[in-house]
């Protein structure tokens, strides 16, 4: 068995991929499978796969039809071996050391899973280190409950909570199992924030390995971060609703104004991806979000946050919601 299975979803990375792998294939920590999900990619990404299969025993290759990033990782999670599992996305690459700090950190502190910080890559070629509001160091259920519960789904400054992207952790496998983890299909974007909230809650320890940035976050054209998402509105609905059927059972915790607060946040970033498209399509579109039911019960019992003056003024017109249409289409 491997220490560490690594799953990288492929698909349209014909340019990126090989960088990624090498990056995997040259860790310090030898003993480790690389598992190549080839998401149904049309261009020469899955050919590139196999040929760097044939080259090296340690890498796996999966060929199937397109479904989504969820899709892919569930498949690599199938057939992943390793005592522990790591993500990485295939249009980005990693320091060579970072899964044998990580695994070394995971046994000694007998965690589920260890996180660490990242480098963001812009386009310009400028790095930077992207750290979190949290102190370093280990996590135990106690201080898990007091200080990742109140902001595991969306914390009051309207944004993520410091658990969010998976691609910069290492986790237990046997955690995984155990609770039955995987990736929902049905949230073909942001599907890391419905993960890691479930993985936050479920963990009874972390490691935060706070100013090592040991993944290496590329500004990528064309990725999906950078593009007008049609449907996203109804993907986060869908995630909400289902983030509604776990933590609405849950007794330890009231997680009741993290749930509005993550479909607000969620509706303030559709709008804004709608105010991009020309003015007739932008009606419509944001008209569907402030009339939607989903909004409506987001917005019912609801205090504003305080967040930014700009911000707040947006949200009190939102929660009225024919004087925010107004207000939005006259932007």
């Amino acid at each position: 068995m491997p220490l560490v299975s690594v799953i990288v979803p492929v698909y349209k990375v014909e340019k990126y991929i090989e960088r990624c792998v090498e990056s995997l294939l040259k860790q310090t920590l030898q003993d480790i499978e690389i598992i190549l999900v080839d998401d149904g990619s049309p261009d020469n990404s899955g050919i590139i796969c196999d040929k760097m299969q044939a080259a090296d025993k340690r890498i796996k290759v999966v060929h199937k039809s397109n479904g989504g990033l969820s899709s892919a990782r569930n498949a690599g999670l199938q057939i992943a071996t390793g005592e522990y599992v790591g993500f990485v996305d295939s249009d980005d690459d990693v320091e060579l050391d970072m899964y044998e700090k990580m695994y070394t950190i995971a046994k000694h502190e007998n965690v589920d899973f260890v996180m660490s910080d990242y480098m963001r890559v812009l386009e310009s070629g400028k790095v930077y280190l992207k750290t979190l509001e949290i102190a370093s160091g280990r996590y135990d259920k106690e201080k898990i409950r007091k200080e990742i519960y109140p902001q595991l789904i969306m914390g009051e400054n309207l944004d993520y909570g410091p658990l969010l992207s998976v691609w910069h952790c290492l986790y237990r496998k046997e955690f995984l199992d155990k609770y039955q983890l995987h990736f929902d299909e049905e949230v073909r974007w942001s599907e890391d924030n419905i993960f890691s909230s479930f993985v936050g809650y479920y963990a009874d320890s972390f490691y935060y390995m706070k100013g090592q940035g040991l993944y290496h976050y590329y500004q990528n054209p064309g990725t999906i971060t950078t593009t007008y998402r049609r449907g996203a509105w109804q993907v986060y609905c869908t995630m909400n609703e289902h983030l509604h059927q776990f933590f609405d059972q849950v007794e330890d915790y009231d997680f009741d104004r993290q749930l509005k607060l993550h479909m607000v946040y969620y509706a303030c970033n559709c709008i804004g991806q709608e105010l991009g498209l020309p003015s007739n399509e932008a009606k419509d579109g944001i008209k569907k979000i402030l009339q939607s039911m989903q909004l409506r019960d987001a917005f019912s019992d609801f205090s504003i946050p305080n967040v930014p003056l700009k911000l707040k003024v947006q949200l009190y017109l939102m929660k009225w919601k024919q004087a925010g249409l107004l207000y939005l289409l006259k932007k």
